[in-house]
C-alpha cells in the first residue's frame, strides 16, 4: 500500500486535533480519527515520521498522563547553541591536550639528547631570557 504524503496544511490539521483531543490518546485512534476527519488513510508509522505530529502526540500523551510537556521537550535555540559550544570546546580541549604532551616530550627529549653532549651545562639551557626578565 502506497501511503500518501501528508501535506503541510494537513499536518496542522492533525496537529490542531492532538491539542483538542479529549479521552484516551492511541495511534490507532488518531490514525483513525486522521480518516474521518481528513480523509487521510495514512499509518501510525507514516504520522511519527512527521516531527510536529510526533510531538504534538507526545506532548498531549504526556498531558493526559499529567506530566507537563515542557519538562522534556522545551529544548531553546539558545541550549541548543549551548550544546553546540560544549562540543567544540570539548573537541578543542582534546586536541590542546594531545599538543601539549607531544610538546612535553619534545621539551624531554632535548633535554635527554643535550644531557649527553659533554660540558654542556643544562642550567643555561633553561635559565631566564634577558627579555623575560625585564617583562617580570
Amino acid at each position: 500500500m502506497v501511503v500518501p504524503k501528508i501535506s503541510a496544511q494537513q499536518q496542522r490539521k492533525i496537529e490542531v486535533m492532538l491539542v483538542k483531543w479529549v479521552g484516551k490518546l492511541t495511534w490507532d485512534a488518531l490514525v483513525a480519527k486522521v480518516e474521518l476527519e481528513i480523509g487521510i488513510k495514512t499509518t501510525r508509522q507514516t504520522l511519527c515520521t512527521y516531527v510536529g505530529i510526533n510531538t504534538s502526540y507526545k506532548n498531549k500523551k504526556a498531558q493526559l498522563r499529567g506530566a507537563t510537556p515542557s519538562l522534556y521537550t522545551k529544548i531553546t535555540a539558545y541550549e541548543v547553541k549551548l550544546v553546540e559550544q560544549i562540543e567544540h570546546l570539548k573537541a578543542e580541549v582534546a586536541v590542546l591536550r594531545k599538543n601539549n604532551a607531544e610538546q612535553l616530550r619534545m621539551i624531554e627529549r632535548m633535554l635527554l639528547n643535550a644531557s649527553a653532549i659533554p660540558n654542556l651545562d643544562l642550567y643555561a639551557l633553561v635559565k631566564k631570557r634577558p627579555e623575560e626578565i625585564n617583562n617580570g
